[in-house]
């Protein structure tokens, strides 16, 4: 699971954050989108995690 990190201070409907929260990515943040929230600069842009093929370019290749 990953965290995002708020960097400004927002309200949702059932809760508020604060500067410096971390909450899971799975949160509602109604009726806010967390793209618009990233965008506007509420919340940190979550790092893209890597893919599976990134992890097979890293490994070296096997010599036959």
């Amino acid at each position: 699971m990953t965290m995002l990190k708020v960097l400004k201070a927002f309200n949702t409907r059932v809760q508020r954050f604060k500067a410096g929260d971390e909450i899971p990515d799975d949160t509602d943040l109604s009726p806010h989108p967390v793209g618009g929230l990233t965008e506007r600069g509420f919340l940190q842009a979550p790092s893209a995690p890597k893919s599976a093929k990134s992890k097979q370019a890293e490994m070296p290749a096997e010599q036959a």
